[in-house]
């Protein structure tokens, strides 16, 4: 399964990062232009005491995961350099992908091979992952420590011997959902559902699996909060609002 795991990955990085080489280089478009560019501008050395209101509400996006594009477009990367480098950012995701394959089809012949390389093919097949390869949007970024996170608490339905429920399981994926949340808040309510995963199959006694879900829920709150804290900071520090402009009217008076 090991070999089958890296062979799969890297033959679906491959193509997976031949998407930009074909499309001529990485391309920039309308959002990148309006707010993605600049969000890892403001990534590299913040701005606002320069610029008001510069990309509007969109300027105050968690801006890090757009760092690498700001980076190879400011160093004059050319288009296809900068897009095989991001594409192989977003490739992370392919072994988790594979992994939900083998959750799904567990078996092991060459049967079982061929069909989780076509699950995985089918996994990539949407027209809307597929672009994520050719330009400088975060969507796909912000979602791999998620995807990590289904990925590693779905391995408790595959065969005893692989299923390793230990307690650092349990934070590990509470970890990996807390950062898919600061990185895109958007990833809430599916990041916060994915620790009950670990109900579904029960180990051992119920109150001491009960008792690490919530342990991957303590986990999930700290490392969203060590994520978050550099964006949140700065923001909280000059707007009074950690997540400036959302939910304003509940920070109302404790900043300017």
């Amino acid at each position: 399964m090991k070999v089958e795991a890296v062979l799969l990955s890297t033959i679906f990085s491959g193509f997976l990062v031949l998407i930009p080489v074909l499309g001529g280089g990485v391309g920039l478009s309308w959002d990148a232009i309006n707010h993605q560019i600049y969000l890892g501008w403001i990534a590299d050395r913040e701005r606002f005491d320069l610029d008001v209101w510069a990309a509007a509400t969109q300027s105050f996006q968690y801006p890090y995961l757009y760092w690498p594009a700001y980076k190879l477009y400011s160093s004059g990367v050319d288009a296809i350099g900068a897009g095989v480098i991001l594409a192989a950012l977003q490739c992370t995701c392919v072994p988790a992908v594979w992994m939900l394959a083998r959750v799904c089809v567990s078996e092991h012949s060459w049967f079982g091979t061929s069909m989780r390389a076509i699950a995985m093919a089918m996994a990539f097949a949407s027209s809307v992952v597929l672009s994520m390869f050719n330009t400088t949007a975060n969507d796909l970024l912000a979602a791999i420590p998620l995807m990590w996170g289904i990925a590693i608490a779905s391995m408790i339905f595959v065969s005893d011997e692989e299923r390793r429920t230990s307690l650092w399981r349990y934070l590990l994926v509470g970890a990996l959902c807390g950062v898919s949340i600061a990185f895109k808040l958007s990833n809430g309510p599916i990041a916060v559902s994915v620790p009950l995963l670990f109900l579904l199959k029960m180990e051992g006694k119920l109150v001491s699996n009960v008792a690490r879900v919530f342990a991957a829920y303590g986990a999930l709150a700290l490392s969203f909060a060590l994520a978050y804290a550099p964006w949140g900071w700065a923001l909280a520090t000059r707007f009074g609002n950690p997540v400036f402009p959302l939910f304003n009217n509940i920070f109302i008076g404790s900043g300017s």
